[in-house]
């Protein structure tokens, strides 16, 4: 778009254009930007993340900025423009965002330099595009803040990330993912639940492209792992939730009820409720694990009913439902949505909610989060599911809400221990059984300690972990590996190991699953360190491998034959380049799907099955847990 105040001058320099490229599919420039490149003497890209494919072939003179002062470059621009040349300012991205463009077009207005703006693919849509997500999602947000953390640019004090967590809508952050710790602090801080879904991109649209997806509570933790810390975006937000959260919401613009100016409606759309003005979405949330994604108030009182409205206020209206209690009762919805990811917050007293709830009891993995309030807020009791189901954390926000104090009895807390089953969450460790998780957190209750072994990297551990040398010395022990002799009370597997296989065709379940443990067990490797499969894309429609992922509950990610071959392997095979185009499978595979990790043990031959185990960077840490 030319700048109409320059446009306006009479002048015989030639507009400078400044083009967005896009980011790293060189195809993704505008049909505009791409003419303008062809038409240009002068090209002035910024620097090693302009697609050199969009620059490789074209007769014009290039200048790579990445040295350069603003000075050096206004001084090519203008004599060039003067001269009647075309030159073309190639950033990346779009222009508008993070290009320090504004500085450049002051310039040029200083010197009579007529200029003009062609719009590119930035960042945040293009990881919304790989990702298959819409930022703004009726009935969830229809708000995108497009930001970064300050570092030695600052950014203002009303846009601390702290604050702008208060909105809670979609967030897409630039130039923020070496502080990817500070990142998670102030968005945890400011109120984003600890379950919000996150993701980071590294090179986003480039070859070399990588995927982190977390929750906010242990994204910092996956994306040190894999050695991010620099070119990635982050996207925050519950739009970037998986299909069981968002199926069902629906915009109204194809709603069949919904009239505008090009249809009507075949009936009035309305979102009447029985119970409130908040519309109901009465899909399934259970196995979330974090703070609940939907709150129902209850209450028996006009002020208890003031209060729930008042709160509702400060949380996500699209999760909160407001009942009150005679209709929970009478529709027996209480049953209904007693499931883990649903949070009941109960204004009213105490023996009223233990006697409606106790027929529903079932355990701590399954019962909801239950909070009991005063009509006035003075305190919130978290009463069921403290850690697991979310209840102390929500207790402690809607304390903060009505101005008064959280009631938190969970021993852990109360004697300032972590609480084991939510730090092994965040950790991403998988216990050798629940019950064992259950008592080892109830002797760490018990003693104020846990003798602690682990073959990891550690940088921290939290209060109460006492690290020892000896395995057999242990309560506790942190390991990938199967340890003969020992006896702890728990064994905590990090995962950390991607499964590699290749295979010939038509191979059965039970083959597969057999040739994997026999694998696994020959290096002492225990299937709850794994944390993927991986192989080939042409093997996608193999039935063993998605029935080992399943069967596992382990994801599975496929690689394409070049991916694979950009991984060096010692001993390259050429049946597999003459099979499927790939001098490897099971080891290239491997380390692929840990993010370019290391190839922890060779690939061995079982049958027609190749398998290979690749281990990705981790280390244990003494992470925030509520």
């Amino acid at each position: 778009m030319i700048n109409p105040t320059t446009t306006r001058r009479k002048t015989e320099a030639m507009p400078v254009a400044f083009v967005g490229a896009g980011t790293g599919d060189p195809s993704l420039i505008t049909l505009k930007g791409h003419q303008l490149l062809q038409e240009a003497d002068i090209v002035i890209y910024a620097g090693s993340m302009v697609p050199a494919d969009l620059i490789a072939h074209l007769s014009a003179e290039i200048h790579n900025s990445a040295g350069m002062t603003l000075e050096e470059v206004i001084s090519i621009m203008v004599q060039a423009a003067k001269s009647g040349r075309r030159v073309v300012r190639l950033h990346t991205g779009d222009p508008a965002i993070f290009s320090a463009v504004q500085e450049q077009m002051e310039c040029l207005r200083k010197e009579n330099i007529p200029y003009e703006v062609v719009p590119g693919v930035t960042a945040g849509f293009a990881a919304a595009a790989v990702l298959g997500r819409e930022l703004t999602v009726p009935g969830i947000t229809q708000t995108v803040i497009f930001s970064r953390i300050g570092g030695r640019t600052p950014v203002p004090p009303s846009e601390e990330l702290s604050r702008l967590a208060k909105i809670r809508a979609t967030l897409v952050l630039y130039l923020s993912v070496s502080h990817i710790r500070l990142v998670q602090e102030a968005l945890l801080a400011g109120g984003y639940p600890a379950d919000t879904p996150v993701f980071v991109i590294e090179k986003v649209g480039w070859p070399t492209q990588r995927i982190i997806r977390g929750e906010l509570e242990n994204i910092a933790i996956k994306v040190e792992r894999a050695g991010i810390s620099r070119t990635a975006v982050i996207l925050a937000g519950k739009v970037l939730a998986g299909p069981g959260y968002l199926d069902g919401r629906r915009s109204f613009l194809y709603d069949p009820g919904f009239s505008h100016g090009y249809r009507k409606g075949l009936m009035s759309h309305s979102r009447n409720a029985a119970s409130s003005d908040i519309p109901l979405n009465c899909r399934s949330l259970a196995g979330n694990e974090a703070i609940p994604q939907r709150i129902i108030f209850a209450y028996i009182t006009p002020g208890g009913r003031a209060l729930a409205r008042r709160l509702s206020e400060s949380l996500c209206r699209q999760d909160v439902l407001i009942y009150s209690y005679s209709e929970l009762i009478r529709n027996q919805l209480i049953k209904e949505f007693w499931q883990r990811g649903t949070g009941f917050v109960f204004i009213m007293a105490a023996g009223i909610v233990i006697r409606a709830i106790a027929p529903l009891l079932i355990n701590k993995l399954d019962d909801p989060a239950v909070i009991v309030m005063d009509e006035a807020g003075h305190h919130a009791i978290s009463l069921l599911s403290g850690h697991l189901g979310g209840a102390n954390e929500l207790a402690r926000i809607l304390a903060l809400g009505a101005g008064g104090r959280a009631v938190i009895t969970t021993a852990s807390d109360a004697l300032g221990l972590v609480a084991l089953d939510m730090w092994a969450r965040i950790q991403d460790l998988v216990p050798d059984n629940p019950a064992a998780l259950k008592k080892a957190s109830a002797a760490l209750i018990a003693s104020g300690r846990l003798k602690t072994y682990t073959d990891c990297r550690v940088c921290s551990l939290p209060a109460g972990l006492n690290e020892v040398c000896d395995p057999g010395d242990a309560h506790l022990i942190i390991s990938p590996y199967l340890i003969p002799g020992a006896k702890p009370v728990l064994h905590l597997y990090p995962r950390i190991f991607a499964l590699g296989i290749g295979c010939k065709r038509d191979i059965s379940p039970q083959t597969l699953e057999r040739a994997a443990e026999e694998f696994l067990k020959r290096h002492k490797v225990s299937n709850k360190a794994l944390f993927t499969l991986a192989s080939i894309e042409t093997k996608k429609d193999e039935a063993c491998l998605s029935a080992l992922a399943q069967k596992w509950e382990l994801d599975i990610r496929f690689f394409t034959a070049d991916q694979l071959n950009t991984i060096p392997v010692k001993e390259p095979s050429h049946y597999a380049m003459e099979a499927v185009g790939a001098y490897g499978v099971a080891e290239p595979s491997a380390i692929l799907a840990t993010g370019n990790g290391r190839l922890r043990f060779q690939k061995e031959k079982i049958g027609g099955i190749t398998l290979a185990l690749g281990e990705r960077a981790f280390a244990l840490t003494e992470d925030r847990v509520f």
